[in-house]
């Protein structure tokens, strides 16, 4: 839930703002930025704004100024959860009216909000709603795209869905490290290109010493009591069937929720996602 970089105002920061005029249609810009963080434009009960394409955000977060222009300002229904780091969260969430994204609207989507500003940002655009739509990430056209015949491919990778209640929804696979090892990781696209997350349990798992590695401390976002431990290294490969990263960098986490947790741009330059058959077509 709330994918754990989504916050980083150091690299959210102007060159986020999105075309300021879209003609609402079955494509839809996307800005990529240098950290590969996906841009988005949609239209929440009649306000426009710019939103990070989250598949691991779990729900749809609007922020600050934007989430109180909404006019819902109390909930009695409230989502606990926990981010990646194992921080718990609790959040009071709400259904929007209306939707309108890529030219499709939306009805009765379950979001959630939170009292934070970022410079050029309105929130998270997350997978719930698009259980029952097919869309394709584009990398190299930079677009995202609800397409009009059903997806295929000769290139499939399989997922699974974690929920809750149907509110919120994150997508795993399933990735080989170093040819041997099978864990299952979140995929999260707001983690932006290139990253690769292990659990600390996996260290010894990969005959790795803890003291050739370097250790980082991060502090919450959200609270910043909250401290997680990290050890940069690398490992000899991260695959799927149809792509391998070779020597990666990775973080091993401390208290990672996860086996594992990785962006989602190294499986191709364009990809199309069927939640309700859990699916994901490499169309490249």
């Amino acid at each position: 839930m709330f994918t754990q970089s989504f916050i980083k105002k150091s690299v959210l920061t102007a060159s986020v703002l999105l075309y300021s005029s879209i003609t609402f249609a079955q494509k839809a810009p996307l800005n990529i930025l240098p950290s590969g963080h996906l841009i988005v434009q949609a239209e929440v009960e009649g306000k426009k704004g710019n939103f990070i394409f989250d598949t691991g955000g779990g729900i749809n977060l609007f922020l600050g100024s934007f989430s109180k222009n909404l006019g819902q300002k109390e909930s009695y229904n409230f989502l606990t959860a926990f981010r990646a780091t194992g921080e718990k969260m609790t959040v009071p969430i709400f259904r929007s009216k209306e939707i309108i994204f890529n030219g499709k609207k939306f009805k009765n989507t379950w979001y959630a909000t939170h009292d934070t500003e970022i410079k050029g940002i309105d929130g998270l655009i997350s997978l719930p709603m698009l259980y029952d739509t097919e869309f394709i990430i584009d990398y190299a056209n930079r677009e995202i795209v609800f397409p009009k015949e059903k997806l295929s491919s000769s290139k499939v990778l399989d997922i699974q869905l974690s929920t809750n209640a149907d509110q919120s929804m994150d997508i795993t696979t399933y990735v080989l490290l170093n040819n041997t090892y099978k864990i299952n990781v979140l995929l999260d696209s707001g983690a932006g290109n290139d990253s690769f997350w292990l659990s600390e349990r996996l260290i010894n798992t990969l005959n790795i010493k803890k003291e050739d590695l370097q250790p980082v401390e991060k502090k919450s976002e959200f609270d910043p009591a909250v401290i997680t431990k990290f050890y940069k290294g690398n490992i000899t490969s991260l695959s799927n069937p149809f792509a391998k990263v070779e020597k990666p960098n990775v973080f091993f986490v401390e208290g990672l929720i996860y086996e594992g947790k990785t962006s989602i741009n190294w499986l191709g330059k364009k990809l199309g996602f069927n939640l309700k058959e859990k699916k994901i077509y490499i169309l490249d």
